[in-house]
């Protein structure tokens, strides 16, 4: 089972970036209207790059539900036997 100080940060991760992504979109599209081009690739850049890191914080999440599922034990079978009489 993962600790929870290292699947806390993960989560609040992948719940913000988006927000943070759209907001530097939006201000990257401001930029370019305002005919401040350099900026507004700069800050298209610094999207991309929380883009590609939203990425790897769901690539992340998956692994560890899935190692969340590998740890668990698995239940007892049920007898379909005794459920019929």
């Amino acid at each position: 089972m993962l600790p929870r100080r290292i699947l806390a940060p993960v989560v609040a991760a992948a719940v913000l970036l988006p927000v943070l992504i759209c907001v530097l979109l939006g201000v990257a599209r401001l930029l370019a209207a305002m005919q401040d081009a350099a900026g507004a690739a700069a800050v298209d850049r610094v999207a991309l790059a929380a883009a590609v890191l939203w990425i790897v914080v769901l690539v992340v999440l998956v692994i560890a539900a899935g190692l969340e599922m590998i740890a668990r034990p698995l239940p007892p079978p049920r007898d379909e036997a005794d459920g019929e009489e």
